[in-house]
């Protein structure tokens, strides 16, 4: 019969055995809350500190393999960070939708979920999950138990302070900078006041605040209730350029349509994703974040951005940030817009100016635009600045302004002047200049009225200027300006067919006329961009 003491013995043996296992235990607990935190003072670099944290984890546990997962709260989406242990990909950083079975209790209940074979622990900071530990089959064959999650979860919590906070800290860092480019594209975007360049620069803003493949505009064509691309996409943006939406259509329509914005992470599964334009030119929409450019209440447009890049997606963050733009956009193409504005109605001004002057003379009827569609043919020939251009464009028209000084009957004189109406002739480029001056936005044209008949070997006039000293838009004019009196008929002698009229060009070339000028007036005439247009003989 056996006695009592025997299984109080037995009982005794067991107590030893389970408070050694838990001493153990809490041996092993201490040993890596120590070794994290040293880590942790050690450095900051998040991916190195998760590698660390996990070769740890997996070691102790004795896991044949692991990996520590970060949660994005905006998407939903986890990233894996590191994996250790058996079969691990060193530096593996994915994106993967996380598997049904772990998404709700992990996740959204901040439980474990344990099975023989594998362990994942959720890694809870201030209350939220804000990542994942997740474990494989131990290396002797043992299951996983309860035990296990008694001794990760204080490493877990710590691992979980550090992972949130490195995450603060690079979205504070990212804000930051995604604020000074605002600022700057802000800048950049409204220190010009031409269309085009406008529309360059959002697409250069949206591809760099977005991080994102391309940035495109599309402009509502009021009229037609269509939305128009406006933006090239390589080498089939012309392709891209010829796509017209119908308002409603497509992603961009929709945007257009309801005024709101959109983020689409799978365009593929979105019924409103239009199709045309990948197949025209080749490019692959993934994801894009779509918004409406709002011009005193009133749509005028949508943004794209396009493909996000680093394996990231677009959320409401990014959203907000693209409003910013957005409004920066608008604002750009409203001030081009008025300024187009401004710019036409002066231009018809001075044009209807010079044209009124010019109906004086019933022997160079057009010879305004002529010398005007001339002029900015060598200048862009010559490769002259947009600026540049447009003071060449208003030299050209307003050339000839002083004549509105001259006598009629010097104007109108159906045979050559003597010597003392050439003289007052000449007067011209004086009074041309004299007059331009008292206006504030002529005044960089001035030189080139005054001196647009000077001659290289310093035989013009009014001032004899040589060579170099004779403004460039000034000596491109008076290279266009006498193609067109030779070409256009005169009271005197009957036009002179281009070949004859290019052939004085190349003789005066050096002594009355700019070498390099020439040199472009005959490439402009090659390429079809100037051709002669004999006047009718009167007005």
């Amino acid at each position: 019969m056996p006695v009592r003491r025997s299984r109080v013995g037995v009982r005794k043996k067991e107590d030893h055995e389970t408070l050694h296992k838990r001493l153990q235990g809490h041996e092993i607990q201490l040993r890596l809350i120590q070794e994290v935190s040293n880590a942790s003072m050690a450095t900051f670099e998040i991916d190195s500190l998760l590698a660390f944290y996990l070769e740890l984890i997996v070691r102790e546990v004795g896991a044949s393999s692991g990996s520590l997962l970060q949660l994005d709260r905006e998407t939903g989406e986890v990233i894996f960070k590191v994996e250790g242990g058996e079969g691990a990909v060193e530096g593996k950083i994915c994106q993967d939708p996380l598997p049904p079975e772990l998404a709700a209790p992990v996740v959204e209940r901040g439980e474990a979920v344990l099975n023989p074979s594998c362990l994942t622990l959720p890694l809870k900071a201030a209350g939220q999950v804000v990542g994942l530990l997740d474990l494989k089959g131990k290396r002797d064959g043992s299951p996983f138990t309860q035990a296990d999650i008694d001794l990760l979860l204080p490493i877990t919590h710590q691992i979980a302070i550090v992972m949130e906070n490195a995450r603060l800290l690079e979205t504070s860092q990212r804000k930051v900078a995604q604020l000074n480019t605002l600022m700057e594209l802000s800048a950049i975007l409204n220190s010009t006041l031409e269309t085009k360049e406008v529309l360059r620069r959002a697409m250069e803003a949206i591809v760099r605040l977005m991080e994102c493949e391309v940035g495109s505009l599309l402009l509502v064509d009021e009229e037609a209730q269509e939305l128009v691309f406006e933006v090239a996409l390589g080498e089939k943006g012309e392709q891209v350029k010829e796509i017209r939406l119908k308002v409603g259509e497509g992603i961009a329509g929709w945007v257009a349509k309801e005024g709101q914005p959109l983020v689409v992470n799978d365009v593929a599964r979105d019924a409103r994703f239009y199709r045309g334009a990948d197949e025209r030119t080749g490019f692959i929409t993934k994801n894009m974040a779509c918004l409406p450019v709002k011009s005193k209440g009133k749509i005028i447009g949508v943004l794209q951005a396009i493909n996000r890049l680093n394996g990231r997606l677009f959320g409401q963050e990014d959203i907000e940030l693209f409003g910013a733009l957005a409004n920066q956009v608008a604002i750009a193409l409203e001030n081009a817009r008025l300024f187009e504005e401004v710019r036409t109605t002066f231009l018809s001004t001075i044009e209807t100016l010079a044209e009124a002057i010019e109906r004086r003379d019933p022997y160079t009827g057009g010879h305004v635009k002529r010398v005007q569609q001339y002029a900015v043919a060598v200048g862009e020939a010559m490769g002259l600045s947009p600026e540049e251009l447009e003071h060449l464009r208003l030299g050209a028209i307003l050339h000839d302004v002083g004549k509105i000084g001259i006598d009629d009957a010097i104007l109108r004189k159906e045979v050559g002047l003597n010597e003392a109406e050439y003289v007052m002739m000449k007067a011209h480029t004086t009074i041309g200049a004299e007059l331009l001056s008292r206006v504030k936005q002529l005044k960089p044209v001035v030189p080139t009225v005054r001196h647009h008949q000077e001659r290289l070997d310093g035989k013009g006039y009014p001032d004899g200027l040589k060579g170099q000293e004779i403004p460039l838009a000034a000596r491109i004019i008076a290279a266009v300006d006498t193609f067109d009196a030779m070409t256009t008929d005169r009271p005197y002698r009957k036009r002179f067919p281009d070949e004859r009229a290019l052939a004085e060009l190349q003789r005066f070339a050096g002594i009355q006329f700019d070498p390099d000028v020439v040199t472009a007036f005959f490439r402009a005439h090659a390429d079809g961009k100037i051709r002669s247009q004999p006047s009718d003989g009167g007005i």
